[in-house]
């Protein structure tokens, strides 16, 4: 897949890995791009940063809460069909992490869920769409338990659950969308930055936290953007991907076993 003159929607997309995945797809041809996010708009600073190195392309701005279906809605059906003319590609970065069930799943999760099958209605070729691609940005936290973040993790396990689901043949033959994951280690972020007594799911996990975090070379959003573009141009449909140390490697998992 050349993501030349593509268009994209990305969740999250006003900072950190959404907003570095914008970049990268912009970088690698796509001409018209739909920012999502809870801000009022992108920053002076990043406002100049995309018209300096991107000048062709064209950069919209929608305020979004991903878990209010009805805004999900509007940014989807209405502002991504006149200002893009159509779904390509769509990237669902937006996330929290923090121990409020609730929010944790609604954002990381049903967010993500909601957004994802109002899009594939309007890419399926069942109706007249041309397919497309959706990567969801999970965690490595949705392969492996994460003792201090409970309710993260689950949304994480949904996330990647998800995407291994809708991944299938039986889905990609019907609508022509396919779908894959990336799963980022430790990455520098707001979200990071935030973590703290109040994130974990117990304040007095936060020491055991700190430890865990340790084993981590911490990586650029950027790093993450790069392992979003590569799995588009040639990742297959259902691939869960392990992002960390500004490399990525496909994660492997055996045939089902119950199902």
């Amino acid at each position: 897949m050349s993501l030349s003159n593509k268009t994209a929607v990305v969740t999250g997309g006003a900072n950190g890995i959404g907003f570095a995945t914008a970049e990268e797809l912009l970088k690698n041809g796509v001409s018209k791009i739909l920012l999502l996010d809870l801000t009022t708009g992108l920053d002076a600073a990043q406002q100049a940063q995309l018209k300096t190195c991107y000048p062709k392309a064209s950069v919209y701005y929608a305020q979004c809460d991903v878990t209010k279906k009805p805004q999900l809605e509007k940014a989807l059906r209405q502002d991504a069909i006149q200002w893009l003319g159509g779904i390509d590609i769509l990237v669902n970065s937006a996330g929290v992490f923090e121990c409020e069930p609730a929010r944790c799943i609604g954002v990381n999760l049903i967010g993500l869920i909601d957004c994802s099958l109002i899009a594939v209605d309007l890419m399926t070729k069942e109706k007249s769409g041309k397919g497309g691609f959706i990567v969801n940005i999970s965690s490595i936290a949705g392969l492996e338990p994460y003792p201090v973040a409970a309710a993260y993790t689950a949304s994480k396990h949904g996330v990647t659950g998800f995407t291994r689901s809708l991944g299938s043949d039986l889905m990609y033959n019907q609508t022509g969308v396919k779908f894959a994951a990336i799963c980022p280690s430790a990455t520098d972020t707001n979200i990071l930055k935030a973590a703290g007594a109040s994130t974990f799911t117990f304040p007095w996990m936060e020491p055991a936290a700190h430890e865990m975090l340790k084993k981590y070379t911490i990586q650029p959003p950027s790093a993450v953007g790069k392992c979003v573009v590569k799995v588009i141009l040639g990742g297959e449909t259902g691939s869960i991907w392990y992002s960390a140390n500004n490399t990525i490697s496909r994660v492997k998992y055996d045939a089902n076993k119950y199902i």
